[in-house]
């Protein structure tokens, strides 16, 4: 779709938070032909830095370029020019030896604003201000719109991007849920636990907010027994025992020892 339609004093925004998507304004120019738009996200995820032409053709072609691939990553990047061009503001994408870069200094870009987002919250829940926390990392969140560059595949470069911003997003979710613990919003979070724990069967933090969770709700055998259901997916698919936070959770919550809860963090006391 051609930009002559939108406004030009709207900012492009790149957004890789699910499927890709670029736009301005209202106007959707998100490329339909699969290798431009495999480029437009090669550069995306390295936006603002020089990205080497036989980098992106070894992405495109995975691994395999074909005779034609230099001549044809530059006919992809003039038709993505074009696609992202309009009067009276220079191509955001930039030819600089030895390949391009994605300018987006005067754009928006999804996945800049959640790791602002998300650093923000974690120094706000540092600061021990838990409400502010908890805003900045449920507006973090509410950027997701599915799995990183979903459908898109046979990419090394994509994989390892949509991988390390999966671990920022679990870590963001955690962290909101520990907002939510000190704010004393344990109803609010069990039923997210409890999906959560399906989904991530391997991630003990889950199991030791959901333990917590229900401990204050005066569950303590229902605590007691997601302990007891961590323990054996853990154990068959590690081989190995609980970690130490999980097995010290266990245990506060079996005593019912005041210090001991506190110091794990399950009774509110502790925040």
């Amino acid at each position: 779709m051609s930009l002559s339609y939108a406004r030009p004093s709207h900012p492009l925004r790149y957004e890789v938070l699910g499927r890709l998507r670029v736009t301005c304004g209202d106007v959707d120019l998100t490329p339909a032909p699969p290798k431009i738009a495999k480029l437009l996200a090669l550069l995306t995820i390295r936006a603002g830095e020089t990205v080497p032409g036989d980098k992106l053709m070894a992405e495109l072609w995975e691994q395999h370029p074909p005779r034609c691939a230099a001549a044809s990553l530059r006919v992809y990047v003039s038709q993505l020019r074009k696609l992202l061009g309009t009067p009276g503001r220079a191509s955001p994408i930039v030819t600089v030896s030895p390949g391009y870069i994605l300018d987006v200094s005067q754009n928006q870009l999804d996945v800049r604003t959640f790791e602002r987002l998300y650093e923000s919250g974690r120094a706000r829940y540092l600061a021990a201000d838990y409400l502010a926390a908890s805003e900045c990392l449920r507006n973090a969140l509410a950027l997701w719109r599915g799995p990183v560059l979903d459908g898109m595949s046979g990419s090394s470069e994509i994989g390892s991007f949509a991988a390390v911003e999966e671990e920022k997003r679990l870590n963001c979710i955690e962290l909101n849920i520990e907002s939510a613990l000190a704010l004393g919003r344990h109803h609010a979070v069990i039923e997210e636990l409890k999906g959560l724990v399906v989904q991530h069967p391997l991630r003990e933090p889950f199991y030791r907010q959901l333990m917590a969770a229900l401990y204050r709700v005066g569950r303590q055998g229902d605590a007691l027994g997601v302990y007891r259901s961590a323990r054996q997916v853990i154990r068959e698919e590690l081989g190995v025992e609980p970690g130490p936070p999980l097995r010290l959770t266990q245990e506060a919550i079996l005593r019912a020892d005041p210090a001991r809860l506190e110091a794990v963090g399950v009774t509110a006391s502790a925040r």
